[in-house]
């Protein structure tokens, strides 16, 4: 009897203890798709990270660093800063990255700790995707890349290069990253329909997301990962009767032990968590417009989903200052390696209309007189010069 209640007021300590404790918050901010669109989101001419209230472009590397870092100095906080992949390819800003790789060590100067790598990634091959990733580190240090179920050719030898990475440990399958005494595992997959648009990415294949998904869970849990994110380059469709449907709605369905995915591919803009199993699925829609602020309480009983928020990325945030001046040093040499053979120079215009070019990003794009100009544009040229 004595020994019961011995047990039992133990017992009574031990959960007061555990209650009493403070809940720490873990915040992960999180982007995907950004397509190298490095000075923001139309038009990039009236683009003015330094100053505020003057412009209406959205976007911008230099006003992102600002928020990541306006993050890190939040008291009490353990900030994880993430992206979900084709954060390459769309700007002249890409035509460069194979011999002099800029973005990956300018987006760790920002406070990205981790990214993932996308369909486009893979749109010059994998050779020049390890070009890519070989350059930027002889540039300085770059974000942990993810690639979880990749799976290379045991015949051909056209992706060693990038196995080889692998091996080096620039990219890997699971990370683990300590901070502040909490353990966050990342793993990432690439989707069957990101897979299916990434031709030049033979002869890498992939394996079944929701297979690796799970074992690449279990392996993090077995590493005493207090969180496990997933970076799911797969994507979200939203479907005839309204619900969401797709690739990572199937994940968070199938797989057990997620406590987050952040989705990329589709440049799909949730304003709120999609909740699957209990599983937060979030994604920004594109080129760096929003970044999503998702936070999670920790304490001694685990972690528990607080809340989510989109945060526009307009020119209410001054930008960096020192993040812009490294993009303006990089058009410089986008000036001087690739567009002074043709007599241009980044930022000045090319041609002028005297009419007014009218496109709708939201669609529409049949009724626009852009598609006009330029077949209008290339007639006169093959005509002018008899090139073909």
């Amino acid at each position: 009897m004595n020994r019961s209640f011995f047990v039992a007021l133990i017992s009574v300590f031990i959960s007061l203890s555990v209650y009493g404790q403070k809940e720490r918050k873990i915040v992960i901010l999180h982007t995907n798709d950004l397509h190298s669109r490095l000075e923001g989101f139309a038009p990039e001419s009236m683009y003015s990270p330094l100053s505020v209230n003057d412009d209406k472009t959205l976007g911008g590397f230099a006003r992102i660093a600002s928020l990541i870092e306006s993050e890190k100095s939040a008291d009490g906080t353990t900030l994880f800063t993430v992206d979900a992949g084709d954060f390459l390819m769309g700007t002249l800003f890409h035509t460069l990255e194979a011999s002099a790789g800029f973005q990956l060590p300018l987006m760790k100067k920002m406070g990205y700790d981790v990214v993932c790598i996308g369909n486009h990634e893979f749109d010059f091959g994998t050779d020049k995707l390890a070009d890519i990733v070989n350059s930027s580190v002889s540039n300085g240090p770059i974000p942990q890349i993810l690639l979880g179920n990749a799976i290379f050719s045991p015949k051909s030898t056209s992706d060693d290069r990038l196995e080889n990475l692998f091996t080096e440990g620039l990219i890997k399958r699971t990370y683990i990253l300590e901070r502040n005494g909490i353990r966050a595992g990342f793993f990432s997959v690439l989707g069957k329909n990101a897979a299916e648009v990434a031709p030049y990415s033979e002869p890498v294949t992939f394996q079944k997301i929701s297979k690796y998904a799970a074992a690449a869970v279990k392996e993090l849990k077995s590493r005493g990962c207090d969180i496990i994110i997933c970076l799911s380059h797969s994507g979200l469709t939203l479907q005839k009767d309204g619900q969401w449907g797709g690739e990572d709605a199937e994940l968070a369905r199938k797989v057990r032990g997620i406590d987050l995915i952040i989705s990329g591919h589709t440049h799909t803009l949730l304003d709120k968590p999609l909740i699957i199993n209990g599983v937060p699925i979030v994604q920004t829609g594109e080129y760096g417009k929003n970044i999503g602020k998702v936070i999670f309480g920790f304490s001694g009983s685990g972690i528990r989903f607080q809340s989510y928020e989109l945060i526009p990325v307009d020119d209410r945030i001054q930008g960096n200052s020192q993040i812009d001046s490294l993009i303006n040093l990089r058009k410089t040499l986008l000036t001087e390696k690739v567009l002074s053979g043709f007599g241009m120079q980044y930022g000045k215009p090319v041609f002028e209309t005297d009419y007014l070019i009218d496109i709708d990003q939201q669609g529409n794009l049949d009724e626009s007189n852009l598609g006009p100009l330029v077949a209008d544009a290339i007639y006169y040229y093959i005509n002018r010069h008899n090139s073909m």
